[in-house]
Order: structure tokens, then C-alpha cells, then sequence
């Protein structure tokens, strides 16, 4: 019986569910390992696939047995004063007594050292690309180090969608080492539903209210202010609405301070973080979804997964023309320019007073979300790349 492929996959400290779900279909088709930092941003326990644990402590510990590769390797690593190294004796160690075919990361730090160790463990490397504007890395001393030390030594590229693909052929890479692959949801954890009772009135919203939400960081380019703006304009025309805030970020107080000078403290609800798994009760409760992204010199947002999963929850979405959101979108929804509060309202009291609109939305954002972005599906994609990739 022939063997199964071997896969490594790292996401540096920022291996999560939106990551882990793209490859859990695959398991019994591939051998996976996910390669998760002790300091790991999420709670690995959920995730259905094996893991291989990096500590500081083995590490460092490795670092003192072998002090004089250590000090060269401090040296080469810190060119621009910055480090970039990812476990690199951990990596080493294992990689001595465990073989694998394949090697796929997300992130700058496990693509700079996985491109370093490649030639000695003989690998395939792949990087998922999501960067929809060129050379942002050069706004960042380790991503320039990072992908200058790295880029000719990646055997392939999965970009998360063809706007990102179109931008990495612009840096020059060649289209036939390029490959899109939509990041994907479990599709058994959104679905359409009834909005559940006992939320609604721990959140005090009332049966009439029209819900808009918002899932996302709260920053200054993600823009959540944007959504006030339209708010205070609905509530003027007279709809009874509520807006959801879940997430956490710098601009937090700020958006407080804001709801209460448009005296709308009472109708902007903050959520903290919500792990996915009980995300999908949340979107329930709303009727539309807006992602009020703004491009800055150095960011667009790329393929933010809260705007698929409320697809998935069969929501109407509203979203800016920032980076691949569009391309995301489809036809299924509305786009309006970024930070234009007055066309956001227009689109949403549409949505908001038409049911039927909103109906037809609604049915479109989940069949999107069903031929586009099943995990099942496109992991079968991911899958057919790898197998290309080490036929080549």
C-alpha cells in the first residue's frame, strides 16, 4: 500500500480554527502535523489534527548544547536587527527523526527558517500567500528580511484568492508557481436559523429591532466608525435598529466615546471575542452583515473569514471595495465606498425595510458560501496542489 503524503503546517503563534478547518477534511487522506508555539495565540485543544508542541524551553536549551552554531545563526539572522528565527534547533531536531514530503506556512517567521533547514531535509515548501497590495513587506524590517532570504527557495504559492494571485504575478513571481485556493468554514457550524430567544434578551434586544454586526478587530482600518455614522443616520429615519461590535482592539474607547456623542450608547452593543465554535448563535440574531474595511499604504483586507461566515449564516453582506472583498463577495451582495456612511445607510435601509430584498440576499450568501468556501471542498483543491507540487 502506498505511503500517505507527510505535511507539516505552521502559522507561526497564530495557528486557529480559520487556518486548521482548510486541512481537517483531510485527515486519513494525509499524514498532517500542525506545529503550534507554547505561546500560541488560540487554544489548540479543539483542533482535529496532530499536533507537535514547540517550547521556549527546549529550545533554548538546544541553543546552549550547540552555542557555537547558535552564535552563527544569531549573527545571519540579525543582518537588519531583527529576529526572525522560528524554533530553528526545535525544527531540526525533529525534522532529524521525522521525515516529511511537504511543507506548507502562512507566516514570515517558519517560512524564513523552514526555507533555511529545506535543502537539508529535502521538502517542498509551500507559502499561502494572502497579500493583496504590493511590497507592503518592505514596510516591515523582518517581513523584507523574511521574504528576501526566502521567496527563491518556495516551491509553490497557494493564494487565498485571485486578487492576491494578480498582485504576487505583479512582484514578479511566475503565474505556473501560483495557485488560488479560497480559504474555506465548516459549514456545519453556520447555517441559517432562528434567532435565539434567551440571547436576545440577554443582549436586550427586542423582537423588532433590526440587527446589523459586525465581527472583526476594532481598529482605525477596519473602521467600525463608519458603521456609527450609518447607524445615527437609520435611527434618524426612524428604524428601530441595534448594532453588534464583536471584537476587541485599540479603537474600542474611541468607538464608545463615539456612540455617545451620536447619543447611540444604547443601540451599539461591544461584544468581546467570541470563539467559533459559538459564533454561529451571534449571527443568528442579526439581518445584516458589514465589513467596513479602509485600504492604508500598508493593509487591505485580504479575505476576512467573518465575511464568509456570514455567508455561511446566510446573512446579507455589505462591505467596502478593499482588497479582495469584492472578489469574495460576487454578486450576492452590496459594496459601497470606503468610509462613505451615507451610501453604507442607503444600502442598509434597503436590506432593512424590504424583506423580500433581504430574503433573496440571504438565499444567495449561503449558495455562495456552499459552492465556494466548504472546507470539504476546497481542501480536496489543497490536497490536488500538494500532489502536484511533489510530482514537479
Amino acid at each position: 500500500m502506498k505511503n500517505k503524503m507527510r505535511i507539516g503546517i505552521f502559522a507561526d503563534k497564530g495557528m486557529g480554527k480559520w487556518l486548521v478547518q482548510s486541512f481537517e477534511p483531510l485527515k486519513g487522506m494525509a499524514d498532517m502535523v500542525l506545529f503550534i508555539p507554547e505561546n500560541n495565540k488560540h487554544d489548540p485543544s479543539a483542533f482535529n489534527l496532530p499536533k507537535h508542541i514547540l517550547t521556549h524551553k527546549h529550545e533554548t536549551w538546544l541553543s546552549i548544547k550547540y552555542l557555537s552554531r547558535f552564535c552563527k545563526r544569531w549573527l545571519y539572522d540579525n543582518e537588519m536587527l531583527t529576529h526572525v528565527d522560528f524554533y530553528p534547533f526545535s525544527l531540526e531536531e525533529h525534522f532529524n527523526s521525522h521525515k516529511y514530503d511537504l511543507i506548507l506556512t502562512k507566516s514570515d517567521r517558519s517560512l524564513y527558517t523552514l526555507s533555511f533547514l529545506k535543502d537539508k531535509f529535502g521538502y517542498k515548501l509551500i507559502y499561502r500567500y494572502p497579500f493583496t497590495l504590493p511590497f507592503t513587506h518592505i514596510f516591515d524590517k523582518r517581513s523584507e528580511l523574511a521574504r528576501r532570504k526566502s521567496f527563491d527557495k518556495v516551491d509553490h504559492f497557494i493564494c487565498i484568492s485571485e486578487t492576491a494571485k494578480n498582485n504576487l504575478e505583479y512582484e514578479g513571481i511566475t503565474p505556473s508557481k501560483i495557485e488560488v485556493v479560497y480559504n474555506s468554514v465548516d459549514l456545519a457550524f453556520f447555517s441559517l436559523g432562528e434567532k435565539d430567544h434567551n440571547l436576545l434578551t440577554k443582549l436586550k434586544i427586542s423582537k423588532t429591532d433590526k440587527v446589523i454586526m459586525f465581527v472583526g478587530k476594532l481598529t482605525s482600518w477596519k473602521n467600525p466608525f463608519t458603521l456609527l455614522y450609518a447607524l445615527s443616520v437609520l435611527i434618524k429615519k426612524g428604524l428601530s435598529v441595534k448594532l453588534i461590535l464583536a471584537g476587541q482592539g485599540a479603537q474600542k474607547s474611541n468607538l464608545q466615546k463615539t456612540a455617545a456623542l451620536l447619543n447611540l450608547s444604547d443601540k451599539v452593543l461591544f461584544l468581546n471575542f467570541i470563539e467559533n465554535t459559538e459564533l454561529s448563535k451571534y449571527y443568528r440574531l442579526a439581518d445584516v452583515f458589514v465589513m467596513p474595511s479602509m485600504t492604508t499604504i500598508t493593509w487591505e483586507d485580504q479575505f476576512p473569514f467573518a465575511v464568509v461566515e456570514a455567508m455561511a449564516s446566510g446573512l446579507p453582506v455589505v462591505v467596502t471595495n478593499s482588497g479582495g472583498m469584492p472578489e469574495l463577495l460576487g454578486d450576492t451582495g452590496k459594496i459601497y465606498p470606503q468610509g462613505n456612511y451615507k451610501e453604507l445607510a442607503r444600502h442598509l435601509h434597503e436590506m432593512l425595510t424590504d424583506d423580500k430584498l433581504r430574503g433573496t440576499m440571504s438565499a444567495r450568501s449561503r449558495q455562495r458560501a456552499e459552492e465556494i468556501f466548504d472546507n470539504r471542498k476546497n481542501s480536496l483543491k489543497i490536497l490536488e496542489v500538494f500532489k502536484k507540487v511533489l510530482k514537479s
